[in-house]
């Protein structure tokens, strides 16, 4: 009879005569034994995976060591002729070319079952894992295969997209790593690994989508009991994580068992980052008894592992210490100073993609081990790292929040660890080990900073030994969407072992603090008239203004001036503000609008939920040839039966004074006469407000604006000389009236220096009479993840939407 078709273009060997039919027992022929190959119909694993269970083609038959060529009968069977034994003992295993990357020298040892899988990239690379038969009189001589791994099959269903989902075994049992598989038992036996897997669900950037109806990640595990089940994690693409308990589960080779979970986050849930899909590298906590896996078993430099793809398989394995990358940014500053790591990175494009990093702010000297990060380790660096999380942007509005952390110092380390909230939140308390910490709390410039000291922990005495795990808990106020997270080391200048690992990282909502007290003021200088979104017809300011929703705002440069992108003047006729103001309050629910002293392109605009009733617009001075540059204003709102007074100003912005001639502007400023002419201007709002003999009966003053200048209040961090010119304007206030600095009071030197611009300095200012400091039960300069300052990509001298930050007021009246 004929031999059939033959496949991988090898031919076939002689006919060895008329075979029994499938099915039947096994015949000798020529010393030839004709086995069939057929899947066992009991195994559901591959049509759950969307493999073909019984398409054989591309594969070969290994029976008792010696390899086939697989072809076909006229009845479309696959069959091979394989060399007859005596005692009838035929182990068989399937397998394809690429079939080898699964075991090592043989498929019955050394085989994977990987701890780290892919949503997408495992199935299709599924269809070559080896599948195993053995001859039995039942079968005849049809060699059933089946696959010697069982899947557990999770139906995630909810909303949003998915990037990683984790189960491990609470009782820590191994689940995933090197196996054998025993043709005399018919089963696999795990001979080492971990007690986890995880399956990257980033998929390129793309996620995994969520649905009412579910997703379903499928889990390759041995087959084994699970008497105490498994704990299942689920990451998703924007911070979110939710853990459930699996009961008990009976795994079996070739099967599928489905269980269907919810991805519904607690609701006080912010932010999340377990490092899940960071699974190259040792084992660094437990120590060099573990086992750990990396796509080579190549030692990692802080330089090495660049060109490695962030989806690859993770079979080779790898001592405790020894990280799954280089550094995954450069090691120079300047190269990453300002990018994100999805703009600036050492480790490829694939790697970032796959672990989720590109909104990260910095993973600067920061090397990736088994499920934890390392900041500022690696071989021979003695120069501390810093990591910088993307912004909390689950939060809306403000918020106080605690954030929890596991942390562990490297073996060796000589600097304490510096946690800080960048660009918005206050650290209010900090708990290392359920102790209060007792350390001190500082907020400079635009980020809130507490040191972890290292003499308040253990340190590792080897890189090899155990390490333990200690947890810091803090608690912060007035945190936003533009809310980061910063690790480094605390002294940049000390040549030490700056290093320590961090995991588990998970920020919630204490409390919905969107509204304190009964009236809510925003001041800000939204540059140029809000230029940065007038081509959007300002819709990203309403959102903003609309997400802390202030019972009154007052506005600088409140009047549009640009043309859309550039920096060319716009006809006075299409200049939507300040004549636009009422339209555009409107829509962030304020129906009262007032402009202030108009006389050049930068006025203050008043908007209230209030009626507003303006007493006095300020343009020119008392002095000939002196205004008031950009204008000042006296508005009275009454709010529950109080009435308030504001003074909105912008004093004059340059370094020299106004009206000087091109050719002598620089002297001027070398006189300081731009200082000069600022203390000018308050001197005479102040008269004609404050001080005026027609208000001494008002007891409730609030004074704000972009002052462009120093406060000797900050001078303990500013170090000016004590008769700096840059200090008069604020001396001006704090000398001749009885007011308040706001953001002074409520954050109290020396700990605390704001910035209210996009670099270090604090400029624009809120100042109330003491009655209403009295009432002031919040008070901040806003960092908020679209207000946040940011170059713009059309003139270079301007911000996006500005260079100056919020300032929100809350008072009890």
């Amino acid at each position: 009879m004929a031999c059939g078709k033959t496949y991988n273009g090898e031919k076939p060997g002689p006919d060895p005569g008329a075979p029994s039919d499938k099915g039947a027992p096994i015949s000798v022929i020529d010393g030839k034994v004709r086995f069939y190959v057929d899947y066992d119909p009991s195994s559901s694993l591959r049509s759950t995976l969307g493999l073909p269970a019984s398409d054989f083609t591309g594969y070969k038959l290994s029976v008792n060591g010696s390899e086939y060529t697989l072809s076909k009968d006229p009845a479309d069977n696959w069959y091979a002729d394989v060399d007859a034994v005596s005692n009838n003992s035929y182990n068989a295993v399937l397998i394809t070319r690429n079939s080898s990357k699964w075991y090592g020298g043989s498929a019955f040892k050394d085989l994977a079952v990987p701890f780290s899988q892919f949503w997408s990239g495992t199935r299709a690379s599924f269809k070559d894992y080896p599948r195993f038969a053995s001859y039995s009189e039942e079968s005849g001589n049809v060699l059933l295969f089946k696959d010697i791994v069982a899947v557990l099959n999770l139906r995630v269903k909810g909303a949003g997209k998915i990037s990683s989902v984790k189960v491990q075994s609470p009782s820590k049992e191994v689940i995933a790593g090197k196996a054998v598989y025993s043709p005399s038992k018919g089963s696999l036996q795990m001979t080492e690994g971990v007690d986890f897997a995880v399956v990257n669900c980033t998929e390129n950037g793309n996620g995994v989508p969520l649905s009412a109806e579910g997703a379903d990640v499928t889990v390759v595990l041995p087959p084994t009991s699970l008497k105490a089940g498994l704990e299942v994690t689920v990451c998703s693409s924007d911070h979110k994580m939710v853990r459930h308990t699996l009961p008990a589960l009976q795994l079996e080779a070739g099967a599928v068992v489905s269980q269907t979970i919810e991805f519904s986050p607690d609701a006080d849930l912010v932010w999340y980052e377990g490092f899940d899909n960071c699974v190259w590298g040792g084992n660094i906590i437990g120590g060099e008894k573990t086992r750990a896996y990396a796509p080579d078993a190549a030692a990692m430099g802080i330089t090495d592992g660049a060109g490695r793809d962030g989806y690859s398989d993770a079979f080779a394995s790898v001592a405790c210490d020894n990280p799954g990358t280089g550094f995954i940014q450069s090691n120079t500053w300047a190269d990453v100073s300002g990018k994100s790591v999805g703009l600036s990175h050492a480790m490829s494009e694939s790697y970032v993609v796959s672990r989720g990093f590109s909104d990260w702010r910095y993973l600067f000297r920061c090397q990736e081990y088994q499920g934890v990060m390392a900041v500022g380790s690696g071989q021979g660096n003695k120069a501390r790292g810093v990591m910088q999380t993307p912004p909390v942007t689950n939060i809306h509005g403000l918020a106080d929040i605690s954030i929890e952390f596991k942390f562990c110092f490297q073996d060796g380390a000589g600097d304490n660890l510096l946690f800080q909230l960048v660009n918005a939140g206050h650290i209010k308390s900090m708990q290392i080990d359920g102790k209060d910490a007792g350390a001190s709390i500082t907020y400079v410039a635009n980020a809130s900073k507490v040191p972890i000291d290292k003499k308040t922990v253990s340190i590792p005495a080897s890189a090899l030994e155990p390490k333990t795990w200690h947890t810091a808990r803090l608690t912060a106020s007035n945190a936003t969407d533009g809310t980061y997270l910063y690790f480094a080391g605390e002294d940049p200048k000390s040549a030490t072992i700056h290093g320590f690992y961090v995991d588990d990282i998970c920020v919630r909502q204490v409390g919905d603090i969107s509204r304190k007290g009964t009236l809510r003021l925003l001041y800000w200088n939204i540059q140029n008239g809000m230029w940065a979104d007038q081509h959007n017809n300002y819709d990203n300011f309403v959102t903003f203004v609309k997400r802390y929703d202030p019972d009154i705002c007052v506005w600088c440069e409140a009047a549009s001036i640009y043309k859309d992108h550039t920096n060319s003047s716009q006809s006075s006729s299409l200049r939507f503000l300040p004549s636009g103001w009422g339209a555009l309050a409107a829509r962030y629910g304020h129906n009262f609008t007032a402009l202030g002293g108009f006389r050049d392109n930068y006025p203050q605009e008043i908007t209230s939920k209030y009626p507003i009733n303006t007493l006095v617009k300020i343009t020119d001075s008392s002095s000939p040839g002196k205004p008031v540059a950009h204008g000042a204003a006296l508005h009275r709102i009454e709010v529950n039966g109080r009435a308030l007074h504001f003074v909105t100003c912008h004093m004059w912005p340059q370094a020299y004074g106004y009206g000087v001639a091109t050719a002598k502007r620089d002297a001027s400023a070398e006189a300081h006469e731009g200082d000069y002419y600022r203390e000018f201007e308050m001197e005479y709002i102040i008269s004609r407000t404050i001080n005026a003999a027609a208000y001494a009966g008002v007891s409730d003053w609030i004074l704000l604006g972009d002052l462009n200048s120093r406060s000797r209040l900050d001078n303990w961090y500013l170090e000016y000389p004590a008769g700096d010119t840059r200090l008069l304007t604020q001396d001006v206030v704090l000398n001749k009236t009885e007011l308040k600095d706001v953001i002074y009071e409520c954050y109290q030197p020396p700990a605390n220096y704001l910035s209210s611009t996009g670099g270090s300095a604090r400029i624009d200012y809120v100042y109330v009479s003491p009655s209403l400091m009295n009432n002031v039960v919040n008070a901040l300069i806003i960092g908020d993840k679209w207000a946040d300052p940011v170059p713009s990509v059309y003139v270079s001298s301007f911000y996006d939407p500005s260079d100056h930050k919020p300032i929100l007021v809350d008072f009890e009246l």
